[in-house]
């Protein structure tokens, strides 16, 4: 039975009694209003029995463990619900009849630290679970995302702070600082010691929202497998879109935007959106030696057809995926090449990445706040859903790393600049990065 439409009809019923009632007394029909008041009386009752049923129902209807104790898992989580569409249904009938389920309070005491209610944002907590799988999953299934180092910070945590090692030159010294010595070389030497910084991430909101129509809400079944899959494969893009191109505002900082990016010139005459060999080699030579065994090539899709044509000599430097080595995914130089739109448009600067995804920090909170609106789509008889999750991310190393003889630097994040027609010529050695050219 749904309760929450049973109550409406009746608050309807009630409200069109009363004016009724109104009226009549204004009219001076006086004996005609004390009836509809009589049966004022009786929808009065209706709607308090139903109230009374439906909160009955809401907590018969919270499982228990098999053991028959209270509905949380050995490590003290509280998890009233069985799946994300059970909990999405009590938020509906939370926001039709504003009265809410227990089970809803529970979750928001557990995850909040709140004692009734809602928060200040509005809406519920999702169930940790819940709201943990929607953005675990987003993370294991991307193929940028399940290589980035990700990290889930707690209930009550809203950044994170850390040391760490502050350094862009190992032509000496390591970990900002750190030398070792022959013995022999002398009785005393210089001391040593590394040199860190301080970093803090402080978690963003990213924020979703979904529509369903009354009849798909009835369907928990349903509703926990659209909503779960929709939320994730949006956070999912939302997500790897920052990681390669966010700005930092309000959002995370992305590889195209680090201080340590460097960035390859183009051939000189190298026609306008084209990748050659040569734009491969130099970017590789340019890659941290340390990080190339974690090392991706991030394209644009529509640089996938000019791949075959990447000769060294007469031998290819790409190789098909299946190919050979039966390699998942098509690889250059032995490194995997990953297709994503999130790269910049073929023939600028970002289409094409070489990086060690090892070297981005991603933040996460595994939970989750969940609004609606039932004023939204009220005309088309739909509710609004607003999943807003916490989140943030950089990456590890801020400026190129200078190498102990060499006058090149070298990064785990190597792009092409933009090629045109008359090509970037210009010869520049040392130190590249932040968006600056620097030629192989």
């Amino acid at each position: 039975m749904d309760f929450a439409k049973v109550l409406n009809e009746l608050r309807q019923k009630k409200a069109e009694k009363i004016a009724c009632a109104q009226q009549l007394l204004s009219e001076g029909k006086v004996d005609e209003a004390a009836a509809v008041d009589a049966e004022l009386d009786g929808l009065c009752k209706q709607i308090s029995t139903t109230e009374n049923l439906m909160r009955r129902s809401q907590e018969d209807a919270e499982p228990l463990p098999e053991d028959g104790g209270k509905p949380e898992d050995k490590g003290g989580a509280v998890r009233p619900f069985r799946s994300l569409g059970e909990q999405l249904q009590a938020v509906v009938n939370a926001a039709k009849t504003h009265m809410s389920d227990k089970r809803l309070l529970q979750v928001n005491n557990a995850v909040m630290g709140s004692n009734e209610g809602t928060s200040a944002d509005g809406g519920y907590a999702i169930q940790e679970d819940f709201a943990g799988q929607i953005l675990e999953t987003a993370v294991s299934t991307g193929d940028i995302l399940s290589r980035v180092d990700s990290y889930t910070v707690g209930a009550n945590s809203n950044a994170a702070r850390w040391l760490m090692v502050d350094e862009t030159d190992v032509s000496a010294s390591v970990f900002g600082g750190v030398q070792m010595y022959w013995a022999s070389e002398g009785a005393t030497v210089a001391a040593s010691r590394p040199k860190f910084k301080e970093l803090k991430l402080d978690l963003e909101k990213m924020m979703g929202f979904a529509y369903a129509t009354d009849e798909l809400l009835q369907d928990a079944a349903f509703m926990t497998g659209f909503f779960g899959t929709a939320f994730t494969v949006a956070a999912n893009r939302l997500l790897e879109d920052a990681i390669v191109c966010g700005d930092g505002s309000g959002k995370p900082t992305g590889i195209l935007n680090s201080g340590g990016l460097i960035t390859v010139d183009a051939e000189t005459g190298q026609g306008v959106g084209t990748l050659n060999a040569q734009n491969i080699l130099k970017m590789w030579s340019r890659a941290l030696v340390s990080g190339r065994k974690n090392m991706v090539w991030l394209m644009h899709p529509d640089l996938e057809d000019q791949l075959p044509q990447l000769m060294l000599g007469d031998k290819l430097i790409w190789m098909p995926e299946g190919g050979i080595s039966g390699a998942q995914f098509q690889t250059i130089l032995g490194r995997p090449v990953l297709f994503n739109d999130n790269c910049q448009a073929i023939g600028t600067k970002g289409d094409v990445l070489l990086a060690d995804l090892k070297q981005y920090m991603l933040l996460k909170k595994g939970t989750a706040r969940q609004d609606w609106s039932m004023h939204v789509e009220f005309l088309t008889d739909q509710m609004c859903f607003r999943m807003v999750l916490r989140c943030n991310g950089m990456p590890k190393v801020t400026a190129p790393i200078q190498l102990k003889n060499s006058t090149r630097t070298r990064s785990p994040y190597v792009t092409l600049a933009a090629r045109s027609a008359s090509g970037g010529g210009t010869q520049q050695a040392g130190r590249s990065g932040g968006g600056q050219q620097a030629a192989g």
